[in-house]
C-alpha cells in the first residue's frame, strides 16, 4: 500500500470513528428498554456496546455499562492468566481463570436480562460484588510481583492499571445503582488520560525493538496523555483538543492491530489486547461527549 493510499485509509477510518461516536445503532420502542445496548460502529475487531448518544434513562445506561465493563474485566482476567505461565503460578493462574468465568457469566446475564426500573439497581450491585474481589486480587498480585514473591510476564503497571479500571467501573456502577447517569468532565479526563498514557506505553514496550518508528510514536502518545493528565489538575482542558489526540491514538491502535493480524508488525502484542485498548479509547471519546463540555 502506498503512503497516499494509507493516508486515504486513515482519513476514512477517522471519519467512521467520528460517525461511530454519534450514530449508534439501535431501534428503540416507545415503551420498552431494548434487548441490547447500542452497538458502536467499529472499523475492526470486536464490537462494543454503548448507550445511544441521547439516552437519559438510567436503565439503558446500566445495561450498557454492565456489558462494557464485564467485557473489559473478563479480558483482564484472560490476559492475567495467559501471562502467568508455568507450574509455579498455577494457583494464581487458576484464580484469574475463575474471575474470567465469573465475568463471562455476568456479561451473559446482563446481555440476556430484562433491565427495568425494578431491578437495574440490583443488577448493577451484583456486578460491583464481583469487582471487589477482583480488585483485591490484582492488588495482591501487584504486591507479590513487586516484592519478588512471584515472577510473571506482566508489568507491575499492568496490575495497577487494571485495578484502577476495575475501581472506576465499580464507582460508575454504584452511581448508576443510585440513579446517577452523569459524567463529570474533569473526572473523565483524569481517569482516561492516565489510562491512555499507560496503554500507549504498553504498546511501546511490547513492540519488537526493531520497530523503532512505532515505538517512538507510542512513547510520544503516552507523553501527550500524561501531559493532559497533569494539566487537567490545574485547569480545564479544551475538549476538542483531547478528542483529536484520542482519535489519533485510535488510528494508531487500529494500525497496530491490523499490522499484527497481517504479520506486518513485529511484537509480542496479542491482537485481543490491541483491540481491548482501542475499545477503551472509543469509550473515552464517548464519555467526553456525554459530559457536554464544549471547551
Amino acid at each position: 500500500m502506498s503512503k497516499d493510499d494509507q493516508h486515504d485509509v486513515n482519513v476514512l477510518r477517522r471519519a467512521m470513528i467520528k460517525i461511530g461516536g454519534m450514530a449508534l445503532i439501535a431501534v428503540w420502542g416507545p415503551r420498552e428498554v431494548p434487548a441490547l445496548a447500542a452497538q458502536h460502529l467499529s472499523v475492526t475487531g470486536k464490537p462494543m456496546f454503548l448507550a445511544p448518544g441521547d439516552a437519559t434513562d438510567v436503565v439503558v445506561h446500566s445495561r450498557a455499562e454492565n456489558l462494557f465493563w464485564c467485557d473489559m474485566m473478563m479480558e483482564h482476567a484472560d490476559f492475567l492468566a495467559t501471562l502467568m505461565p508455568g507450574k509455579a503460578l498455577a494457583a494464581e493462574r487458576a484464580q484469574a481463570e475463575n474471575f474470567q468465568r465469573s465475568f463471562q457469566s455476568q456479561y451473559d446475564r446482563a446481555k440476556a436480562a430484562s433491565f427495568d426500573r425494578t431491578n437495574y439497581g440490583a443488577l448493577n450491585r451484583s456486578t460491583v460484588e464481583l469487582m471487589h474481589p477482583f480488585i483485591e486480587y490484582k492488588l495482591r498480585m501487584l504486591d507479590a510481583q513487586q516484592s519478588g514473591r512471584i515472577r510473571t510476564l506482566l508489568f507491575p503497571l499492568f496490575f495497577e492499571h487494571t485495578a484502577r479500571e476495575a475501581q472506576r467501573a465499580t464507582a460508575r456502577l454504584e452511581a448508576l445503582a443510585g440513579g446517577n447517569i452523569t459524567f463529570d468532565y474533569p473526572e473523565v479526563v483524569d481517569f482516561w488520560t492516565a489510562s491512555m498514557s499507560d496503554d500507549a506505553a504498553f504498546i511501546a514496550h511490547l513492540l519488537d525493538p526493531q520497530e523503532q518508528d512505532l515505538i517512538s510514536s507510542a512513547l510520544d502518545s503516552s507523553a501527550v496523555f500524561k501531559g493532559f493528565n497533569h494539566a487537567n489538575r490545574a485547569r480545564k482542558l479544551p475538549g476538542a483538543e483531547v478528542v483529536i489526540a484520542t482519535e489519533d491514538l485510535i488510528d494508531f491502535e487500529t494500525t497496530i492491530e491490523e499490522g499484527i493480524n497481517a504479520g506486518q508488525i513485529k511484537s509480542i502484542i496479542d491482537p485481543t489486547l490491541a483491540d481491548h485498548m482501542r475499545r477503551e479509547s472509543l469509550k473515552f471519546i464517548d464519555e467526553l461527549k456525554r459530559t457536554g463540555s464544549k471547551t
